[in-house]
């Protein structure tokens, strides 16, 4: 490499931490991170040194790490009343600002750690993609993966939401689908997986998988209209057939409940719209919900939602509010 181009590498390379520390920052817009997307997909030199630089990132982190069981210097609680008596009156307020926007940056953590590490991340819109073997995955909103091809594998990591996958075959490599700890490899097929809070679902729309899961040497093998499901550690359960029609439906634009708690049914509705929905009150006595709704009118599913479970409905700013009806 000649001085002039090593130059160019520096540069590229300086760029590219740039962009990982302001990822780690948490104080990107959504303005700033359009240019840095734009910025990755200018051409793949850029989008390589990301790579690099998110994987020497990830390594400290790792190096940073206090080893598990390791002896760790005991921590001190500060402000006890005699130092909250030091402090003057006049610096309570920039004390409590400061708290507020400690207590941000913590709430923001997943998501920054979430984009440090994802390859692909959708917004309130279902996503379609090709995959560098010219497989398709489609991820649902708010769904995140990660993408490592190499020469013995091709293997994706769903990190959040849920994600259909369409294989391509006459490729020698092993296609995997790792969450939670599981893998799912494809037999020739397409094939869901679906990520919740500590749970995994895997459905098959066509051909055949092999999920593998906790400790059993053999892997569950499921084909069309099979599902099963597992938790981070333990083995895979097969659950109920479902038409292969109703899986994954939400490619279509359909939102499919079957008997699923209140909670539930407004977390998967508010993945389609870009403020939050609160639900003040109990919703445990509440019947469970059934029903289909369009996901691009989410504003319509969450009134249907609070009419079946006896709620009212109140936006402010974005934000939906569900209230037990008077």
């Amino acid at each position: 490499m000649d001085p002039e181009e090593a130059l160019e590498a520096e540069a590229l390379a300086e760029t590219a931490r740039g962009w990982v520390a302001r990822l780690a920052s948490g104080e990107m817009d959504s303005a700033e991170l359009d240019r840095f997307k734009q910025w990755r997909a200018a051409h793949p030199d850029h989008n390589r040194a990301f790579e690099h630089q998110r994987a020497l990132w990830r390594a400290l982190g790792r190096a940073s790490a206090p080893a598990p069981g390791g002896p760790q210097r005991p921590r001190r609680l500060p402000w006890s009343r005699r130092e909250q008596a030091r402090v003057p009156r006049r610096a309570w307020p920039r004390i409590a600002v400061a708290g507020v926007a400690a207590l941000a940056a913590v709430l923001a953590f997943p998501e920054l750690m979430l984009s440090l590490q994802a390859d692909h991340r959708s917004g309130i819109a279902v996503e379609s993609l090709t995959l560098p073997d010219g497989s398709a995955a489609v991820l649902d909103a708010d769904s995140a993966i990660a993408v490592r091809f190499s020469d013995n594998e091709r293997r994706v990591s769903v990190l959040k939401g849920d994600v259909w996958f369409d294989v391509r075959h006459g490729d020698a490599r092993p296609f995997r689908v790792e969450a939670l700890g599981g893998v799912t490899q494809d037999v020739g097929t397409a094939f869901e997986v679906r990520r919740e809070r500590d749970s995994v679902f895997v459905s098959v729309t066509q051909g055949e998988v092999a999920v593998r899961s906790g400790t059993p040497a053999s892997p569950l093998v499921l084909q069309a209209a099979q599902r099963a499901r597992y938790e981070r550690g333990g083995p895979a359960l097969r659950l109920g057939d479902a038409a292969t029609g109703d899986i994954a439906v939400w490619r279509n634009g359909e939102l499919l409940l079957d008997r699923v708690a209140v909670s539930d049914a407004i977390a998967a509705i508010g993945r389609y719209r870009r403020g939050p929905v609160l639900v003040m009150g109990s919703v445990e006595k509440t019947a469970r919900i059934s029903a289909a709704f369009r996901a691009d009118k989410p504003e319509e599913a969450i009134d249907a939602i609070a009419q079946m479970s006896g709620f009212d409905v109140y936006r402010l700013a974005g934000i939906a509010v569900l209230r037990p009806a008077r």
